[in-house]
């Protein structure tokens, strides 16, 4: 296993079987304060900071999503927890589908959110990186709401919108650079036929960067999985439709009896 942090986390729940959420880059553990509450009535649920996000550690460098996963693995391990069911949102989604291929005993159920077996080109990811680390996220916060949120959701809720600015300003640098480096070398897709467990993949029918036609390809590819399109919803599709995200993962986890 590759050398591994320490994640920040919370534990919702003290009954039930385990679930883990894991969230997007450049957000923190609160990012599921909704779906915890909701799934703490019957089960446990164990979110955490990703790697140089939030409270966990920020180390310079040397990311990559198998890395990611082995910080999930070993936070597991922490808590006793032998078997978990697991949620991941965009980067959640992409350590979701490593845990899948690396640490497949591990799983009893996957839910795969707003996520993709690849995001885009690495050099992409890499210019990214460079420019936080010279400068910072602020120039960031507009193409990348634009992403996250329809222009509908912007205007009706700037509340909302308000505390996920400030959540995604307070990422340190290294961190979101690192992960940005990990995305870069991230690609699953020829691998995602070996996964062996149940699959829920969830996409927003808005969503410009990991739209539902991506959805669909992962669901073809994958052997047991199927697919649940939220109307109304861009990329941080939980927050957009709270309810409609909660009826999509509590059905894949009843449906697999996780």
């Amino acid at each position: 296993m590759p050398d591994t942090v320490r994640l920040h986390h919370v534990v919702d729940g003290d009954t039930g079987p385990v679930v883990m959420l894991g969230a997007s880059l450049g957000t923190d553990l609160s990012l599921w304060d909704d779906l915890a509450a909701d799934l703490a009535r019957d089960h446990r649920v164990v979110r955490f900071d990703t790697r140089g996000h939030g409270r966990s550690p920020a180390p310079e460098g040397g990311y990559t999503v198998g890395g990611l996963a082995a910080d999930v693995v070993a936070l597991a391990d922490e808590l006793g927890v032998d078997r978990f069911a697991y949620v991941g949102l965009s980067l959640g989604g992409a350590i979701g589908q490593v845990l899948a291929l690396a640490h497949p005993q591990r799983l009893t159920s996957l839910v795969l959110a707003c996520t993709a077996p690849v995001f885009g080109e690495p050099a992409t990811w890499r210019d990214r990186a460079g420019l936080v680390r010279r400068e910072g996220l602020d120039s960031l916060v507009e193409p990348t709401f634009a992403r996250w949120f329809t222009e509908d959701f912007r205007a009706s809720d700037p509340e909302a919108v308000g505390w996920v600015r400030e959540m995604f300003l307070a990422t340190p640098r290294a961190g979101y650079a690192g992960c940005c480096e990990a995305l870069a070398e991230y690609d699953v897709t020829d691998r995602l036929g070996r996964f062996a467990v149940p699959t829920r993949v969830v996409a927003g029918d808005q969503d410009p960067g990991t739209p539902p036609e991506v959805g669909r390809s992962m669901v073809a590819a994958i052997r047991d999985a199927d697919l649940v399109v939220i109307e109304g919803a861009a990329h941080i599709a939980n927050l957009a439709r709270p309810t409609e995200f909660r009826s999509a993962v509590r059905g894949h986890l009843a449906a697999t009896g996780a």
